[in-house]
């Protein structure tokens, strides 16, 4: 069965490739990519783990046909020219001025953790602090400077201009000062699916470029892992692939279909937070940290299909992704036609494509996204109403 899902996900990636023009970043070539990808890895490097289930394969399969299916459809469709087109520079320049501002709160927290740290290996006495298990410290991910962070990034690749490079170095250094001290590596996966979508649908890097960098990001991650569970480059072997792309699939399988305690409480978190928050519902809203499990594998990522699974049951797996692929393929049509606007917003959204093969990161993380997406939005509103804004023209000459 796992070569017959294989195949299917190759033949979705196929025909995403000729319906999107040969273009990487649609969404049902990505999704293909990375589903055919995390199983023939399951193939090769999954021996100590139990066979996948049935119930696996046809919920996989329901996943990624009908994501692809809805996307493939909504990218065929035909819409309007975007009328936010240009962020405005006041805006883009309040930003970087508030992401260099809350800069030093990153390194006391860096300092504080290595500080109170008991681990003995500095690397991992940050990790724990910035996943909210070091001592004294809250979860480092949910503050809103990052999100300035991660907007301000985002403006700066679309708005990059050659005179004006120091922009650009500043905010990278900035993020990936975050990426570094939260010992995280999806947070140089955000600054490359960033900035490489960005700059493919602006035209200014081509698909060896791409491969090229996708090089670079491995060797990144192997010494990422390698300083954090303090071992040599040299000694690491295939269990990284296993840990963090294999795992989550066996994972999947010990899940029980319809097992929430309330209705949507994991695809719905965000409401149950935002109600419990108000004073309106006593239910407290479930653990964005999903339990970990120690068989058949220590992980706790599931899949995206966990939320939807667990919630709805098969029923979840063909309802939701058909509503998510929609977005995806609208969104991207939108990017493909030129909106800078639409760019953004689907650089972000490749990267919640890009994860589901591990985890949900539409609804689970609603909150943040919703966010983010009003961050992006002021500029290219005052811009477009003439609003506190000096118009200044994308020259794109990354």
């Amino acid at each position: 069965m796992v070569f017959v899902l294989i195949i299917w996900c190759l033949f979705i990636f196929v025909v995403g490739m000729r319906c999107s023009h040969n273009n990487i970043f649609s969404p049902s070539v990505l999704t293909g990519a990375i589903w055919a990808t995390a199983l023939i890895l399951f193939v090769v490097l999954g021996q100590k783990l139990p066979p996948l289930s049935l119930n696996f394969y046809l919920c996989s399969f329901c996943w990624i046909s009908g994501l692809s299916f809805s996307s493939l459809c909504a990218q065929a469709a035909t819409y309007r020219d975007s009328k936010l087109d240009q962020p405005g520079t006041l805006i883009r320049n309040i930003y970087l001025i508030l992401s260099v501002i809350s800069f030093p709160k990153l390194i006391n927290f860096a300092r504080a953790a290595i500080a109170n740290g008991t681990s003995g290996n500095w690397a991992w006495d940050l990790r724990l602090a910035a996943i909210g298990e070091g001592s004294g410290f809250d979860e480092a991910f949910g503050g809103l400077f990052v999100v300035i962070w991660q907007v301000c990034f985002l403006m700066e690749v679309l708005c990059f201009e050659k005179k004006k490079w120091w922009r650009l170095a500043l905010i990278t250094f900035i993020y990936a000062c975050f990426g570094a001290v939260t010992m995280s590596k999806i947070t140089f996966l955000n600054m490359f699916l960033f900035s490489t979508s960005i700059l493919y649908f602006k035209k200014k890097i081509s698909l060896k470029h791409l491969l090229s960098g996708i090089g670079v990001l491995l060797v990144l991650f192997l010494s990422l892992q390698s300083i954090r569970q303090a071992i040599k480059f040299s000694d690491m072997d295939d269990n990284f692939f296993v840990t963090y792309i294999v795992s989550n699939l066996s994972a999947f399988d010990t899940l029980d279909s319809c097992s929430a305690e309330h209705f949507g409480e994991n695809t719905f978190r965000f409401f149950y937070a935002f109600f419990n928050d108000m004073g309106w519902s006593n239910i407290e809203p479930v653990d964005i940290l999903l339990k970990w499990i120690e068989k058949p594998i220590k992980t706790n990522t599931y899949t995206a299909m966990y939320p939807y699974y667990v919630d709805f049951g098969l029923i979840g797996l063909i309802i939701f992704p058909l509503f998510m692929g929609a977005i995806y393929g609208w969104l991207y049509k939108k990017a493909e036609m030129g909106s800078n606007f639409h760019i953004i917003i689907y650089a972000f959204v490749i990267n919640i494509i890009f994860m589901q093969y591990a985890a949900d990161l539409f609804f689970t993380s609603l909150s943040g996204n919703l966010k983010l997406f009003v961050f992006i939005l002021i500029p290219f509103l005052c811009s477009k109403h003439n609003l506190l804004i000096i118009k200044d023209k994308i020259k794109g000459d990354a």
